[in-house]
């Protein structure tokens, strides 16, 4: 792993509420590549998937990877409800 790569662990619940959180960690590490750990996902809202896919859109413009690892089956499927999966852009681990 390079060592301007971040890594994020994302919360149970992603709803509004951690949607600053979120935005401010996604700042925090946009002038590198990201890895974000979604293990924990058990509830998330359409504004935090909404922010998750436009971070992909925004590592994948700026040549930058993000990749996200570990998604729980209620983020997999939350985000495929959306039409949000896989995330658009991202960096895909086999």
């Amino acid at each position: 792993m390079p060592a301007d790569t971040a890594t994020i662990t994302l919360p149970s619940v992603l709803t509004f509420e951690a949607c600053e959180d979120l935005f401010t960690a996604l700042k925090a590490a946009q002038d590198g590549d990201l890895i974000i750990d979604g293990s924990n996902v058990g509830r998330l809202g359409g504004l935090a998937a909404q922010i998750l896919a436009t971070a992909s859109l925004t590592w994948a413009a700026s040549g930058r990877c993000l990749t996200l690892v570990n998604e729980s089956d209620d983020l997999r499927q939350a985000l495929e409800n959306l039409a949000l999966w896989p995330l658009p852009q991202q960096k895909r681990v086999l």
